[in-house]
């Protein structure tokens, strides 16, 4: 991977934002986990409203997410395991994420069994999208009918059309198959891989990359949920050779056996290191407090929050990359730290249409 793709030299310059500004922009989300379905959830109701007209009027493809694959723990990983099939936990927590807000089949969907014989933990999503896959023998084509039954606004990809494992290499020299392997390990990680080193994708992933006003990574798990589908070739190399603007999320806070003191800077390097090539023009961190009560409940666990000082900031600029500020802290569900994914929609929104200014002048006077 590390020889794939020439690195951007340090004298290029920034992506101009995006030249569509009298329309919405298309936007391609890639990741996993919990960060993916909040970029989601904010982004919905801006790009396709609220309106049951627009369901029609707004094209699928305005909103594509591209979803890790690698997932071996819980309901999905049982159902990987039996099935050898494509883990669908966090397809279907971003099918749920894009469907109405009210929708009843979407909370049906989210539904987890807390009793049963083979039933319990599992999640009735993650069924239905087993039997579709199985009916079908397409996962893809299982997951575009389950987007049609939640009633999702927005288009759901995996990441690849095959079952992958991620490998995990520790700086101990120890090496481990599987995500909940790596994530409960603890130490340094030094790299992560798939196997297959090059998976199968889906052409539609590229397209929509291809496609796209602006491509967003994360936010979320550094090595087991950012790094995954940006480690297939082709997903990477079409982001490369995208005119789109490309951003990344930052974290708000660092996951202890993962990224224990990372900086943004941190983050930002570990990806190049794994990708061969600088992929992104805009980070966009956060620069609002933890709340006490939150970092004090974090910090017993070993994260901490991500502080991006002026160091931090003139190395991204160095690399040509422009740090985007937005207060984004933000508790939901109670007792969780999570990105406000209002505040962080508008950002990715401003950045598609080219009116990062515009926005910046709301966000100053409190009209974010």
């Amino acid at each position: 991977m590390g020889n794939m793709m020439p690195a951007r030299s340090l004298g290029d310059t920034p992506r101009p934002l995006g030249v569509q500004a009298d329309r919405l922009p298309r936007v391609v989300a890639i990741g996993g986990g919990t960060g993916l379905p909040n970029v989601l959830r904010g982004l919905r109701p801006i790009l396709y409203g609220t309106g049951d007209r627009l369901r029609d009027v707004v094209p699928r493809d305005r909103l594509v997410a591209i979803v890790a694959t690698s997932d071996d723990g819980g309901s999905s990983g049982k159902l990987r395991a039996e099935f050898n099939m494509i883990p669908p936990g966090d397809i279907r927590n971003c099918l749920a994420a894009l469907s109405d807000n009210h929708a009843l089949i979407a909370d049906l969907f989210q539904y987890r069994f807390g009793a049963g014989d083979g039933l319990n933990g599992h999640a009735l999503g993650n069924l239905v999208l087993a039997a579709l896959a199985d009916v079908m023998n397409d996962f893809p084509r299982a997951v575009e009918i389950a987007a049609l039954v939640v009633g999702a606004r927005g288009t759901v990809l995996p990441a690849t059309s095959e079952v992958v494992t991620l490998v995990g290499e520790f700086e101990d020299g120890r090496v481990l198959s599987g995500e909940t392997a790596i994530s409960k390990a603890g130490g340094r990680i030094r790299r992560v891989s798939l196997i297959p080193e090059r998976p199968r994708f889906l052409p539609e992933s590229c397209d929509a990359i291809r496609r796209a006003d602006v491509v967003v990574a994360g936010p979320g798990s550094l090595y087991t949920s950012i790094l995954p589908p940006l480690l297939v070739p082709d997903v990477s190399e079409a982001i490369r050779r995208s005119s789109a603007t490309r951003v990344l999320v930052a974290n708000l806070m660092t996951e202890p056996g993962e990224t224990d003191d990372y900086s943004v800077l941190e983050h930002v390097l570990t990806l190049e290191r794994h990708l061969g090539v600088q992929l992104f023009d805009y980070v966009i961190y956060n620069t609002a407090a933890i709340p006490g009560h939150l970092a004090s409940a974090y910090g017993e666990g070993g994260s901490l929050p991500i502080v991006t000082g002026t160091f931090e900031r003139s190395a991204l600029e160095k690399l040509n990359i422009q740090p985007i500020g937005v207060p984004l802290v933000s508790e939901h569900p109670a007792g969780k730290i999570r990105h406000h994914p209002e505040r962080l929609a508008s950002a990715i929104t401003a950045l598609g249409q080219g009116k990062l200014g515009a926005w910046r002048g709301r966000t100053e006077s409190g009209g974010l």
